[in-house]
C-alpha cells in the first residue's frame, strides 16, 4: 500500500513524474519491466499484480514507463482519483466474437497485468470457468488503468461487457456506469444484430461512442484482398455504422420538442466551431490556400458519426496487438513527406491520392475518378501487406531481420528463432503500432471525463420521459448541479449508483487475503478479531509465561495419577477435535459468497463505514419532502415507515482490476468500484444517496426479455430451504432473471436464452443452493386468439356445402353470440377478432394501459396509488397533514400525472386510428372501451354496447349511474380479466380478443311494504357476477375459430456458403422460416435471419453447430407472437378431407401437440387415448 500511496497520492512539482524508487525491493523489477518497453519478464512476477498496474503508466509520446513514486501526504487527494477531467469510465460493446476481450487484454497487458504476448489469448476479463470453456463473455467485469501522457496522467475504468444476446442485460448495467463507449466491429462480418443493439443502447443512454475497427488481419490473410479492395471494404463497413447512427438521430429528432431540438444543434454547432478554430490556427495561411482547392467540406454533425480524420475511429488487429489512428500516421509521415500535419489528418482517409508532378509532392482530390490509389492505400494498407506477407507468407528471416530494423523494432533471439512466425508477427507489430496507447488516447481525447456529464444526461437519469423535470420538487433539481460538477466536497450530497450486484467468495476479498480480519469459530460464537485483538493476546500470553517462570524451580512435582492422565489426554482429543471444527467453519466462512455492489459515484465522497440511504426504484421525494418541515431532519424511526427507503453501513470500498480487488479508504465522485454491505438492502439496482431529495434513478433498458423458463426442485426435500435461499441470491446476482413462485407451489426461474438458463441453473446448484437441483422441461408461454371464419379448408376448397365443418354447426348462431337467460337476468356476450393494427398498439403500450385503467377508475388497479399523496403521508405521519401542506402534495401528484396526459392522447389518437381504418363496427369502438385485459394492461378489449348501460369509457373518470348495473361494474370487469387471463385451450393468456356486450340486465322484483313501492334486485352477490361474466366470455370464445400463438425468436446467423443448404435444413426441422438471407460482399459468409418458435428452440444451437461442423453461430433474441395458423380441433371429417388425408389422420397436429403438452403440465384433462388404433398389428401383439 505505500507504493499504491506514492503513486495515487502524487509527486512534486519539481520531480517532473519520473522519480526511482529508493530503498525498495521493486526498484529492480520496475526497471527491469521499463527496459522492455512493457513487455514483462519472468523477473515482473516478483511483483504484485495490484501494484504492477498501480505502478506502471505507458507514455504514448517517448514510449516509456514512467513511475511515480515519490513520497507525498496521505492526507493529499490522489493524483489520478483525485481529478476527476482525468477520469474516463469507459466500455466495451460489440457482437459476440468480434474481439472485446481480446482487445480488452491488450489493454490491460499495458498495465503490466498480464505478459503482452498473452494478450489475446489469455483472456484476463473472463474469470468463470462457463466463459473460459464457452470462449464468451458471460459477466461483465471492469479493470483500473492508468495512462500517461505530456499532458497528464489519467485514470480509465474500462468495463468488458458481453457480446451474446442472451447477456445483453449485463451490457445495459455497464452502460449506466459509463461516460463512452468503445464500439468493436470486426470488419469481416461488418455490423450485426448485436452491433445495432449495442450502439441503440449507448444513443439511449445518451453516452459518446468511439470505433473500434478489428480484424484487419482477417481481410489479408483470410479473403485475401487486395489493398484497394480492402479500403473500400473498410470504407462500407464504416459507412453501414454511420448510416445506423443515422437512423437513430432521425428517430430521435421526431420525438424531440423543439426546444429541446434547439440546445442540442447550438451545442454541437459549438463543438464543431471549436474544433474548426484549432485547425484553421494550426494551419499555415499557404496550406490553407491549398486546402480550399482540395474541396474539403466540413460537416455540423461531426459529434454524431464516426470519421477517421477526427480521431474517434482506431484500425486495429487485437489478436495481433497493433492498432493506430488516422493522427499516429499523420505524425509519422509527415517528417518524412514534408507536408504539414493537419493537412495529412484530413486527406489520409477520403478520396484524396498524392501526386509528385513536377518535383513537389502534392495531395489532390478525385483518386477514384482518374483510377489512383488513396493515400490510406498507398501510406498505410500497402506497408500493412508487406509486413504480413513477409512474416506469414514468405517466413524469409533474414527478410524478417531487414524489415525490423526498418521499423526500428529489435526483436530478442528467442523469438526471431522461433518457429511460431504468428508470435514474430505480434512482436513486430505491436512494437511498430501498438494497440494500447492507439485505443487509449482515442479515449482519452475523444471520451468525456467524469466530471463532463451533459445536462440533459443529468436529467434522463433523475427524471423518466414520461414527467417533466421542472415538475420535481426545487430541492431535487438543485442536484443536477451536483451531476453536472461532479462535486466531491465534503458539503456535497452522496450519489451512487448502484447496477447489479455480484457474488465473490469472502477469502477472495482482499482484507481477508492480507488478514486484516480472521474467522473465530467454537461454541463461544463467531466472529471476526482485529490485528490489534491479535496482538493483546500475545501478550496476554507472554505475560503468563513470565510469572509461571518466576516460580521457584527448585519444588518438588507431584507425579499424576492415571485418572489426571486419562483427563488431560480427554481434554486434549477434545481440543483437536474443536480445533478441527473450528477450522472446517473457517474454511465454509471463508467460501460463503459475498455480494459485492457495482457503483459508479457521480457525488460527493463516500467512506467506508459511512451510512447512506437506499432509495428503491418508487421512491418519490415529492412525498418525503412534503413530509417536512423546512428546518427538520427524518429521524431513522421515521423513515421505517417509509416502505421505498432503508438506510444501510458501507462496510468496505474496492478498486477493481479485473480478477483482482484493491481495498480503498474512500472513493471521490467519478469513480467506478465496487461496495459491500448493501446485500440485505440492495435486490438488483438501487440508488445510494445521503439527501431523501435525491429521485431514484430511471429503470435500466434490458436489451433480453426474459421469455424461457423452467421450474427448479431439490432431490431431497430437506434442502428446500436452502433452494429458497439460493434463489434469493440468485435473483439479487443476475439483472436479468427472474424468480418466481408459482401458485401451484413450483419455484419457477425466466431466463433470456437456453445458455442464459444453463448458467442461472449452474450457479444455483454450485454456488447459491449448494444442493442437487432437479430442473422440468423449459416452460415456454403461449397465447390464445380467435380468427375469423376461414374461407377454405386445408386442401383450399372453398368452405360449402359438404364441407361444411359439422362441429361448427353447434350453434345456431354463425357469429359466435352466447345469450343466458337465468336467475341471474340476462347476458348477451359476443366474442370477435381485434384487427392487427390494433393489437399491436395494446402490445407496445402495456404500461400505458395500465396507467389509464389506473386513472380511469375501472377498479383493476390499485386505486390507493392515486392517492398516495394523502393517504400514504396520513399513516406514516401518525396524524393527519395540515392543510397546506396537503395541497401541495396534490399540486406535486398532479404536475408528475399531468406529463403522462400527452401520451395518453396520443395513443388514444392511434387506436382511433386503427379503429377507423378497420372501418364497420369498429368506427366509434374508441369510446365503448370499457375495460384492457388481463390485468388491466393487455391485449384484450371489453366493449360495452348495453342499450341501457351508458357508462362512462376507459378513458374518462368514474362517475356515479343510477343503473342496477353499476353495482356490480366492478364484478363484471374482475370476471373479463379473469377470463383473458387463462383461456380455455390451455388456461394461457389470451391476445387479441374483443368482447362486444351487447346486452346485460339484472332480474328485479318489486318491493311494496310500508305501501311504498321499489324496485330492487334479487339478492345477488358479486362472485355470481364474476363467474356469471367469466363463463359466458369464455363460451364466446370458443364458440369462433380459435388458435394457439407461439413465441417467436429472431435467429441470426453468420454462415460460410459451404453450408448454407445444411443451415436450411435444421432451420426448417425446427418449424422456423428465413426471411432474409444476403451474402457478405467480399466475403464468402452469409448474414440470414430467420423466425423460430421459443418452443423448439431447445438444443437448436448445438444441432446447427453440429450441422455446420461449427461453421453458424445463432443469436436468439424475443421478436414478437405469431399465430400457429393449424386448427387444434381439425380431423378429416367431410369427404374430400377423407380421401386426402385418410380416416385416422396419420398427420400430427402440431398446435394439439402443444396444447396437450401445456395441459399435462398443468394437470388439465387431456382429450387422449391411451391405447389408439388397437387394431393394429403392433398393438394387438403386445396385448397376447
Amino acid at each position: 500500500m505505500r507504493v499504491f500511496q506514492r503513486v495515487f497520492f502524487g509527486a512534486d512539482e519539481a520531480s517532473e513524474g519520473v522519480v526511482a524508487v529508493s530503498q525498495s525491493p521493486l526498484t529492480t523489477t520496475l526497471r527491469h519491466a521499463a527496459s522492455y518497453n512493457g513487455w514483462l519478464a519472468e523477473a515482473g512476477e516478483a511483483v504484485s499484480p495490484v501494484l504492477v498496474t498501480l505502478c506502471t503508466v505507458v507514455s504514448a509520446a517517448a514510449g516509456r514507463m514512467v513511475v511515480d513514486s515519490s513520497g507525498g501526504s496521505a492526507q493529499r487527494v490522489p493524483r489520478l482519483m483525485g481529478n476527476p477531467a482525468n477520469i474516463r469510465n469507459l466500455c466495451i460493446m460489440a457482437h459476440v466474437d468480434h474481439g472485446k476481450t481480446s482487445l480488452a487484454d491488450a489493454l490491460v497487458a499495458s498495465n503490466g497485468l498480464i505478459n503482452q504476448r498473452q494478450a489475446g489469448r489469455i483472456r484476463y476479463m473472463d474469470s468463470r470457468k462457463e466463459e473460459i470453456e464457452r470462449g464468451i463473455t458471460m459477466k461483465s467485469s471492469c479493470v483500473s488503468l492508468a495512462y500517461s501522457r505530456p499532458d497528464g496522467d489519467y485514470l480509465v475504468n474500462l468495463i468488458d461487457s458481453p457480446g451474446h444476446v442472451d447477456f445483453s442485460s449485463e451490457v445495459s448495467t455497464a452502460v449506466r456506469l459509463c461516460d463512452g463507449a468503445i464500439i468493436v466491429v470486426d470488419v469481416v462480418e461488418g455490423v450485426c444484430a448485436q452491433t445495432k443493439v449495442v450502439l441503440r443502447q449507448a444513443w439511449l443512454e445518451d453516452i459518446r461512442p468511439v470505433l473500434v475497427l478489428n480484424k484487419i488481419d482477417r481481410l489479408i490473410l483470410e479473403t485475401k484482398l487486395s489493398p484497394l479492395d480492402c479500403y473500400y471494404h473498410i470504407a462500407q463497413v464504416l459507412e453501414q455504422v454511420n448510416a445506423y447512427m443515422g437512423e437513430q438521430y432521425n428517430t430521435t429528432l421526431l420525438g424531440k420538442s423543439s426546444t429541446e431540438m434547439e440546445r442540442q444543434k447550438t451545442e454541437r454547432e459549438r463543438r464543431a466551431s471549436e474544433r474548426e478554430r484549432k485547425v484553421s490556427e494550426s494551419l499555415t495561411s499557404e496550406t490553407q490556400i491549398n486546402f480550399a482547392d482540395w474541396g474539403i467540406e466540413t460537416t455540423d454533425d461531426s459529434d454524431l458519426y464516426f470519421s477517421p480524420e477526427l480521431g474517434n475511429v482506431v484500425f486495429a488487429s487485437a489478436y495481433d496487438g497493433w492498432g493506430f489512428s488516422i493522427h499516429h500516421f499523420a505524425s509519422l509521415l509527415s517528417a518524412k513527406l514534408g507536408m504539414n500535419k493537419e493537412v495529412l489528418n484530413k486527406t489520409l482517409w477520403g478520396d484524396y491520392y498524392i501526386t509528385n508532378k513536377g518535383g513537389e509532392k502534392r495531395i489532390m482530390s478525385g483518386a477514384r475518378d482518374k483510377r489512383k490509389n488513396p493515400l490510406f492505400v498507398t501510406l498505410i494498407l500497402e506497408n500493412l501487406y508487406k509486413v504480413y506477407n513477409t512474416v506469414m507468407v514468405q517466413k524469409d528471416k533474414k527478410e524478417v531481420e531487414k524489415l525490423s530494423e526498418a521499423l526500428g523494432v529489435k526483436v530478442p533471439v528467442t523469438v526471431s528463432k522461433s518457429t511460431d512466425h504468428r508470435n514474430k508477427l505480434n512482436f513486430l507489430m505491436n512494437g511498430w503500432l501498438p494497440l494500447a496507447p492507439a485505443v487509449l488516447e482515442m479515449a482519452v481525447d475523444h471520451l468525456p471525463s467524469a466530471s463532463n456529464i451533459s445536462e440533459e444526461r443529468a436529467m434522463k437519469l433523475m427524471c423518466s420521459a414520461n414527467h417533466r423535470f421542472d415538475s420535481l420538487p426545487q430541492q431535487t433539481q438543485e442536484l443536477k448541479q451536483a451531476f453536472i460538477s461532479c462535486n466531491r466536497s465534503e458539503t456535497a450530497p452522496i450519489i451512487v449508483y448502484v447496477s447489479k450486484m455480484f457474488g465473490v467468495q469472502r477469502k477472495n476479498l482482499p482484507q481477508d487475503r492480507s488478514g486484516r480480519a480472521a474467522f473465530t469459530g467454537g461454541g463461544g460464537g463467531q466472529g471476526l478479531v482485529t490485528e490489534e485483538d491479535l496482538l493483546a493476546r500475545r501478550e496476554e500470553i507472554r505475560r503468563r509465561r513470565e510469572a509461571t517462570s518466576c516460580y521457584d524451580s527448585s519444588a518438588t512435582e507431584l507425579p499424576l495419577s492415571e485418572e489426571e492422565v486419562a483427563e488431560m489426554k480427554k481434554k486434549h482429543e477434545q481440543f483437536l477435535e474443536d480445533k478441527r471444527k473450528a477450522e472446517e467453519e473457517r474454511q465454509k466462512w471463508l467460501e460463503e459468497e459475498v455480494f459485492v455492489a457495482f457503483a459508479r459515484v457521480f457525488s460527493g465522497t463516500l467512506t467506508v463505514g459511512q451510512k447512506v440511504y437506499v432509495l428503491g426504484p418508487k421512491h418519490d421525494p415529492s412525498t418525503v419532502l412534503s413530509c417536512l418541515s423546512e428546518d427538520k431532519e427524518i429521524d431513522e424511526e421515521e423513515i421505517k415507515n417509509f416502505k421505498h427507503i432503508h438506510t444501510c453501513e458501507v462496510s468496505g470500498l474496492y478498486l477493481m482490476l479485473g480478477r483482482e480487488m484493491e481495498h480503498l479508504e474512500c472513493a471521490p465522485a467519478g469513480l467506478v468500484v465496487g461496495i459491500t454491505g448493501l446485500e440485505g438492502s440492495v435486490i438488483k439496482s438501487a440508488t445510494l444517496s445521503s439527501t431523501l431529495a435525491m429521485p431514484a434513478f430511471t429503470e435500466l433498458t434490458l436489451g433480453a426479455t426474459p421469455i424461457l423458463r423452467v421450474a427448479v426442485e431439490t432431490h431431497d426435500p430437506r434442502d428446500l430451504p436452502k433452494l429458497r435461499a439460493g434463489l434469493k441470491l440468485l435473483n439479487q446476482a443476475d439483472p436479468c432473471v427472474q424468480v418466481a413462485l408459482q401458485s401451484s407451489g413450483e419455484y419457477v426461474i425466466v431466463t433470456a436464452g437456453e445458455i442464459h438458463l444453463q448458467r442461472c441453473v449452474d450457479d444455483l446448484q454450485e454456488r447459491y443452493a449448494g444442493v442437487p437441483i432437479r430442473t422440468s422441461d423449459p416452460i415456454v408461454p403461449f397465447r390464445e386468439t380467435i380468427i375469423p371464419r376461414p374461407t377454405v379448408d386445408r386442401l383450399n376448397e372453398a368452405i360449402e356445402g359438404e364441407n361444411v365443418n359439422v362441429r361448427k354447426t353447434d350453434n345456431n348462431d354463425p357469429l359466435g353470440v352466447v345469450e343466458v337467460n337465468g336467475r341471474l337476468g340476462k347476458l348477451r356476450v359476443r366474442a370477435v377478432p381485434l384487427p392487427g393494427p390494433v393489437t399491436l398498439i395494446l402490445q407496445q403500450h402495456e404500461e400505458m394501459l395500465h396507467l389509464v385503467s389506473l386513472v380511469g377508475g375501472t377498479g383493476t388497479a390499485d386505486s390507493t396509488d392515486l392517492q398516495d399523496p394523502t393517504s400514504r403521508m396520513e399513516g406514516e405521519k401518525g396524524e393527519a397533514l395540515q392543510m397546506q401542506d396537503l395541497a401541495k402534495a396534490l399540486e406535486n401528484r398532479q404536475k408528475l400525472n399531468r406529463e403522462a396526459v400527452t401520451a395518453i392522447a396520443e395513443l388514444k389518437s392511434s387506436l382511433d386510428k386503427a379503429f377507423q381504418e378497420a372501418g364497420g363496427e369498429w368506427k366509434n369502438a374508441i369510446n365503448e372501451i370499457w375495460s384492457f385485459g388481463p390485468d388491466g394492461r393487455g391485449p384484450n378489449i371489453l366493449l360495452n354496447r348495453i342499450p341501457a348501460y351508458a357508462r362512462h369509457s376507459v378513458w374518462e373518470k368514474a362517475t356515479t349511474s343510477d343503473s342496477p348495473l353499476a353495482l356490480y361494474d366492478t364484478s363484471f370487469v374482475t370476471g373479463f380479466q379473469m377470463a383473458t387471463k387463462a383461456g380455455p385451450l390451455c388456461e394461457e393468456p389470451m391476445m387479441g380478443v374483443c368482447f362486444v356486450v351487447e346486452d346485460w340486465s339484472l332480474t328485479l322484483t318489486t318491493n311494496t311494504d310500508l305501501g311504498e313501492e321499489n324496485t330492487r334486485t334479487v339478492n345477488i352477490s358479486s362472485g355470481q357476477i364474476i363467474s356469471l361474466s367469466k363463463d359466458n366470455l369464455r363460451k364466446a370464445f370458443e364458440q369462433q375459430c380459435q388458435r394457439l400463438v407461439c413465441a417467436m425468436y429472431s435467429c441470426v446467423i453468420s454462415v460460410t456458403s459451404e453450408v448454407v443448404g445444411k443451415m436450411y435444413s435444421v432451420i426448417g426441422k425446427r418449424q422456423g422460416r428465413v426471411v432474409d438471407g444476403d451474402i457478405t460482399e467480399g466475403s464468402t459468409s452469409w448474414n440470414v435471419t430467420a423466425y423460430l418458435p421459443v418452443i423448439e428452440s431447445m438444443n437448436f444451437a448445438n444441432e446447427l453447430r453440429k450441422s455446420t461442423s461449427g461453421e453458424a453461430m445463432p443469436q436468439l433474441v424475443f421478436s414478437h407472437w405469431e399465430v400457429l395458423d393449424i386448427d387444434p380441433f381439425w380431423e378429416p371429417q367431410t369427404t374430400e378431407e377423407l380421401m386426402h388425408w385418410g380416416e385416422k389422420s396419420d398427420s400430427a397436429n402440431l398446435a394439439r401437440k402443444y396444447i396437450n403438452a401445456v395441459r399435462k403440465r398443468k394437470g388439465l384433462a387431456i382429450d387422449e387415448k391411451i391405447v389408439e388404433f388397437a387394431e393394429k398389428q403392433r398393438t394387438l401383439s403386445k396385448n397376447k
